[in-house]
């Protein structure tokens, strides 16, 4: 099946599975479920170079790389979520223009992970990651695949006194969150610091909407030292970063009236901040 990506051609999903409720969860992509290596041979003379791969199994990763004709033509791009020897990075490398790799529990959940890769702004969200003691960094995996690495010292100590745990890496709120243990710094946070595109864009926006009631939210939000998180259940993390970000441009009463009871002010009171 064939899903539509954010340059508007089309793009096919294979999905290297065993786990039928998992595979489920990956609905909104519309994958091609291959759950044995049999099945890899077929895969492959459908594959394109727009296609992507999301594999679980490490066995049937390592039977797509044996079943290919080498040099290899381009299969697109992989997410590969299981621990993959050192060895095998080469040859990933030659048949896949992009791909990230964690060990299994380094990536958003099934669900989060289906939409954060076909979000429009997936470039902006991340989907896993891993730390690496090391070099003291950690490096992170965007929605479009492309890797960023930020030190251990960007993560200070919060302010109620929490300190990262970087054995403890995961990706929460589709790609919005990077928790590290108990401790959880903002996905936009991080790229305005690192990413100096994005944060040329960003900058750009927030001059644009100074006064919308997403920046007025941010501001107030800020002053009452609340996370995003904390307006649910009522508003998901989710909607209130939209909000902040501009990309809605109006609010039901509903929705409005939640979030004006949680910063402690009349609804008609959140612009004027």
């Amino acid at each position: 099946m064939a899903v539509m990506a954010r340059n508007k051609t089309i793009r096919r999903t294979f999905l290297l599975d065993k786990t039928k409720r998992r595979s489920e969860r990956f609905a909104g992509l519309h994958p091609e479920i291959v759950s044995s290596v049999e099945g890899l041979r077929n895969s492959l003379a459908r594959a394109t170079k727009d296609s992507l791969w999301i594999s679980y199994e490490k066995r049937l990763t390592e039977g797509l790389l044996q079943r290919l004709s080498w040099p290899s033509r381009p299969l697109g791009a992989g997410v590969f979520i299981h621990a993959l020897d050192p060895q095998t990075l080469p040859a990933l490398a030659a048949c896949f223009h992009r791909f990230a790799f964690a060990a299994d529990g380094g990536f958003l959940p099934p669900e989060e992970l289906a939409e954060a890769l076909q979000a429009e702004n997936r470039a902006d969200l991340f989907i896993g990651g891993g730390a690496d003691r090391a070099s003291k960094t950690l490096t992170l995996w965007r929605g479009n695949l492309q890797s960023l690495t930020v030190p251990f010292s960007a993560f200070e100590r919060s302010g109620d006194g929490l300190v990262p745990d970087f054995g403890k890496c995961s990706v929460t709120d589709y790609g919005q969150t990077i928790r590290l243990g108990d401790y959880e710094a903002a996905a936009e946070a991080i790229l305005y610091e690192f990413d100096p595109e994005y944060r040329r864009r960003i900058s750009k926006l927030r001059r644009q909407t100074e006064r919308s009631l997403g920046a007025s939210l941010r501001r107030l939000r800020k002053q009452r030292r609340l996370r995003r998180e904390d307006f649910g259940p009522e508003v998901a993390a989710k909607t209130i970063a939209r909000i902040e970000q501009g990309k809605v441009q109006r609010l039901r009463k509903k929705t409005l009236g939640a979030i004006a009871s949680r910063l402690g002010i009349a609804p008609e009171e959140l612009a004027e901040f």
